[in-house]
């Protein structure tokens, strides 16, 4: 089966991006998830020298309700390859968009719920220059 995500020629993190978004949903869920669950400060990083950690922040915050343009900004501080965060974004977009792509990926409601807890309004220490 063919998908336009994995088929669109792109190198590189663009081609790492689509196949983990095409394939892997379930990982990115999981990932947002431990966000999700935690109580505290976190570290988010990627595995060895892979670099998805820009596109699960972006996700997590894009999941809380964060503004996307504040999201990107935010998730950009850990990405090194803006252009493939923004087409993997872009990506999710065109598959229905981060709320039904998280969900059927293995998010739960509870999981929306305590990430907009955690990251909405002043208070909650959502701040571009909070994510390192």
């Amino acid at each position: 089966m063919t998908s336009p995500v994995t088929d669109s020629g792109r190198t590189g993190a663009g081609a790492a991006y689509a196949d983990l978004i095409a394939n892997d949903g379930h990982l990115l869920a999981g990932a947002v998830a431990v966000i999700a669950a935690g109580d505290g400060p976190l570290v988010v990083h990627g595995p060895g020298a892979e670099h998805h950690t820009g596109l699960v922040l972006a996700l997590a915050f894009l999941a809380a309700g964060v503004p996307e343009e504040e999201a990107v900004a935010a998730a950009l501080t850990a990405e090194p390859h803006p252009a493939a965060l923004r087409q993997a974004l872009a990506d999710v977009a065109g598959l229905g968009g981060v709320e039904p792509y998280l969900l059927r990926n293995g998010l739960t409601v509870t999981h929306f719920l305590a990430l907009r807890e955690r990251f909405a309004g002043d208070d909650a220490g959502f701040a571009a220059g909070d994510v390192s």
